[in-house]
């Protein structure tokens, strides 16, 4: 069974994972991306938040590009890390995840995307599974916004909740 640094650097990086996607995949991505870079869909105290990030982080996906949910959430990553270089973003395949850590992680399936956070020592800090958690709490009646893109930002708010929680102990 392979460490996860192991899996980190076998993991593609996201526009290697985009490029594998079929023209309306592809074309998804750039509509995230063209929103989570429009400053008004990213909350005010964002950057804030990114900036004050200070330790090293490595977030592990296991995803797929015909993947709704990991056209969306994914590309939220990559800005995470476009912005924040202090944390990477490495993708491997469902496949991959099924054969390396669904007994580890003692998981019956694999869910896509599933997101492992990683410390600079590459320990399991916390997991994103598949939408964000206002998303999983706001039920069906918000899903055609989080299809549209709306809830990119509540993507990036739950990752760094949790490398907000491992950094809290290190402050004074």
């Amino acid at each position: 069974m392979p460490h996860y640094q192991e899996l980190v650097a076998i993991g593609e990086p996201f526009e290697a994972f985009v490029s594998r996607g079929l023209p309306t995949e592809i074309a998804a991505v750039h509509s995230a991306r063209a929103q989570l870079d429009a400053a008004e869909n990213v909350s005010a105290n964002t950057p804030r938040r990114l900036a004050a990030v200070q330790g090293r982080y490595h977030l592990l996906a296991a995803a797929e590009m015909w993947c709704p949910d990991c056209q969306l959430n994914l590309t939220a990553m990559d800005h995470l890390q476009r912005t924040q270089p202090k944390v990477t973003l490495a993708i491997i395949s469902k496949g991959r995840a099924e054969h390396d850590l669904r007994d580890q992680l003692k998981l019956e399936r694999i869910p896509i995307p599933l997101v492992l956070v990683l410390d600079k020592r590459f320990e399991l800090i916390g997991r994103f599974v598949e939408q964000p958690q206002a998303v999983i709490t706001g039920g069906e009646a918000i899903k055609p916004d989080y299809r549209a893109g709306r809830y990119l930002h509540s993507t990036l708010d739950d990752l760094l909740a949790i490398i907000e929680a491992h950094e809290q102990p290190a402050r004074p």
